[in-house]
């Protein structure tokens, strides 16, 4: 008697104005080049924790992503 209310509520929950919302695809991992690996060590053998700037400075040089160069560095502290 349960499970008829629970798959009613179920198929609510997954339905936004209408339209069934999909569970997003999960991102897939970045992978960096061994060159672009290099020139990040060689930032962090300099400099363990750069600013917000230096980070998007780094990140332009390199063609990546602000947020996997900070990513990165965080990483490499740990």
């Amino acid at each position: 008697a349960l499970k008829p209310a629970l798959l009613s509520w179920l198929e609510a929950a997954e339905m936004h104005n209408g339209k069934r919302v999909l569970p997003d695809k999960k991102r897939k991992r970045t992978s960096i080049a061994a060159i672009e690996k290099r020139s990040l060590e060689a930032y962090f053998a300099l400099q363990q924790r750069p600013s917000s700037d230096k980070i998007a400075s780094i990140a332009q040089r390199l063609d990546l992503k602000k947020s996997v160069v900070r990513v990165w560095f965080c990483n490499q502290r740990q």
